[in-house]
């Protein structure tokens, strides 16, 4: 009992002590914000059409599809006025929150994230409902610890903090509960296509290519069209989501930065060839949530040496290039 006790004491120390995964939630930050920014924008000149007062998807129907927990601003009144300062207003706060960040305006992205979302349903792409426990979770976390106006001061503020502090314990809870539930999502999905017969056989990325949704290109419709390349495409996206959960909880770097980049290659696949854009960048906006502070520093010093040794490879062939331009008779004269 006494050792129990002293490895929760331990959890509850290391969980209150230092602020974790600041660099991911920034990130996850950003890429929400803009999401949103491109959801509205995308369809702007078709706002009324898709959200409006005289939407096809009408009140009443948004109202009866809405669930026990979901709520929209929009449904508050039919009001043309209403709708344009909503609307307007999503944009202007995921703006701000992709800038700036902080705990008000991630309650305030969140409050009108959720009303836009549950306005009209049928135009959602899937990452939506992600972003829609993401966003709550992030109300309890710091967001603006990286890529904000102030960053540097609000980390230095965090560093000179002694001892645990209760916000410290809030925010690693409320990171620890992004990265879980982007793993079971992982999980969920890894379970049930490797259980689908589509996908056993390798065929699911021929018919995907198929539906006229999905068909972004001919040429795209063309590779799947090759039993091994959408063999190994499907196996692929399984073995990657099923490994997800378990990289991440890997204590070896590279089995986590690994498989994390292998994953986003995947959904920036998703984003080029079948064109669900905004699902695609807040898939990839949660992966980035589930690396370590120090992987990021990792990768950072990484790129950083290559860029310093494809600097020193170009600097002697352009010095080369220089020695051998033919000297004027002009030239060597005044010399």
């Amino acid at each position: 009992m006494n050792r129990v006790t002293a490895r929760l004491d331990a959890l509850v120390l290391r969980l209150a002590c230092q602020e974790r995964r600041l660099i991911g939630l920034a990130m996850l930050r950003i890429v929400i914000g803009f999401a949103t920014v491109l959801y509205c924008l995308a369809d702007y000149d078709r706002r009324q059409f898709l959200w409006g007062p005289t939407s096809f998807h009408s009140a009443e129907v948004a109202s009866k599809l809405l669930p026990k927990w979901g709520f929209s601003l929009f449904l508050v009144s039919n009001s043309q006025l209403w709708f344009e300062l909503l609307f307007h207003a999503v944009i202007v706060v995921s703006i701000a929150f992709m800038i700036f960040g902080g705990r008000a305006l991630t309650l305030a992205q969140a409050v009108l994230m959720w009303s836009l979302h549950f306005r009209n349903q049928d135009v959602l792409e899937g990452g939506d409902n992600l972003a829609q426990i993401l966003i709550l979770f992030m109300v309890f976390s710091v967001s603006n610890a990286y890529f904000a106006p102030g960053a540097k001061q609000r980390r230095a503020r965090m560093r000179a903090e002694n001892g645990p502090t209760v916000g410290t314990a809030v925010h690693n809870l409320a990171a620890y509960l992004v990265v879980f539930q982007t793993c079971m999502l992982y999980l969920t999905a890894g379970y049930w296509k490797i259980t689908g017969k589509v996908w056993q056989d390798g065929a699911a990325m021929y018919y995907i290519s198929r539906l006229s949704g999905f068909q972004m290109s001919t040429t795209y419709a063309h590779l799947m069209s090759s039993a091994f390349l959408g063999t190994t495409i499907c196996y692929f996206t399984i073995f990657t989501e099923l490994a997800f959960p378990f990289a991440v909880l890997s204590a070896r770097p590279w089995v986590r930065k690994t498989n994390t980049l292998a994953i986003e290659a995947m959904h920036l696949g998703i984003m080029t060839c079948m064109g669900l854009v905004c699902f695609g960048m807040l898939m990839i906006g949660a992966d980035c949530a589930c690396l370590r502070d120090e992987d990021y520093r990792a990768l950072y010093r990484w790129a950083v040496r290559l860029k310093d040794t494809v600097a020193e490879r170009i600097r002697p062939s352009v010095g080369l290039s220089r020695n051998l331009i033919p000297v004027t008779e002009e030239q060597h004269a005044s010399a």
